[in-house]
Formats: structure tokens, sequence, C-alpha cells
């Protein structure tokens, strides 16, 4: 029965995690495919249903039970976040600009045309995306929140119920 620390489990697997979901960010600047963002989702449930199983292996006998498999799901996905965060903040300033641009431009020529905003709120919200700072905090909680709610169904996947035949389990 071979346990590790919390945090460094979530912080290894978040780096994985992260690495794959920006993989795709990258794909994503080249490729606007609807296939391409459900290969992404498939492989970000399957890819966080393995690595919370694997964890919750560890515990052996003792178990790991509902609570404590989404808790991981969320850390894991909290450091991913802060990682893909901290490179869209990167890449839409410095590495893919002009891809970043040309992503974004349709949407704030859409919010432009409704009449709603005012130049300056245009110009708030453009700064506003492209602020290393808030690409870093939101990517961290659209991570959270996206790993929360798969982890929902995740959990009840991955959990591992304590054996109640080994000793030491039930004092």
């Amino acid at each position: 029965m071979e346990k590790k620390n919390f945090w460094n489990d979530a912080a290894k697997y978040g780096v994985i995690m992260a690495l794959v979901a920006i993989l795709f960010d990258v794909l994503g600047f080249y490729v606007q495919n609807t296939l391409l963002s459900l290969l992404s989702l498939v492989i970000f449930v399957l890819l966080l249903g393995y690595l919370t199983k694997r964890r919750a292996e560890r515990f052996g006998a003792r178990g790991y039970g509902y609570g404590q498999c989404l808790g991981f799901m969320v850390s894991v996905m909290l450091c991913a976040g802060f990682i893909e965060g901290a490179f869209m903040g990167v890449a839409s300033n410095w590495l893919f600009a002009a891809r970043y641009e040309a992503m974004i431009g349709p949407s704030i020529a859409m919010l432009e045309n409704t009449g709603f905003y005012t130049g300056d709120q245009i110009e708030m919200m453009m700064k506003l995306m492209r602020s290393p700072l808030v690409q870093l905090f939101s990517g961290m909680l659209a991570s959270a929140i996206k790993g929360g709610f798969f982890g929902l169904f995740i959990a009840a996947f991955t959990k591992r119920d304590p054996d109640v035949f080994s000793e030491g389990t039930n004092q």
C-alpha cells in the first residue's frame, strides 16, 4: 500500500492534464473543428478517470471514497488550470498573438454590433481578455469547475470501497 502526498500527486497529474489541454489548445488555434473538441473532451474524461483510479488503487484495503476522489479531481484540475492559464497568457500575448486575435475577433465584432456596449467597454474587455493574470485565474476557475462537474460522475466509477474483510479496516 504505497501512499504519496496528496498535493504531490495532484500537481504531478495536473501537469499531465495541462500538457494534454495545451496540446488541444494549440491545435484549436489552427483547426476549428467540432470533432477535435469532442476528442479533447473524451480524452479529458478518460485521462482524469484513469489518474484518479490510479490514486485510489494505492490505498488498498483502506479504500478511497467518493468524496476523496472528487476532491482529488478538483485539486488536479486546479493545478492543471494554473499551468494552462499561464500558457494561455503567454500564448495569447506573444506566441500565438495573431491566431488568438483571429479567434476572438468575430466575437468582439458581434459584441460591437449589438449596440449594448460602448467603445470603452469593448476596449476594457479586450484588455481583460489579454491580461495574463485574468487568464491565469480564469483558467484555474474554469478547470476546477470542469473537473468538479465531470468528477461528480467519474468519482462514482473510480472510488474504492474499503475491504470489509481486511484486518484493521473495522476499527
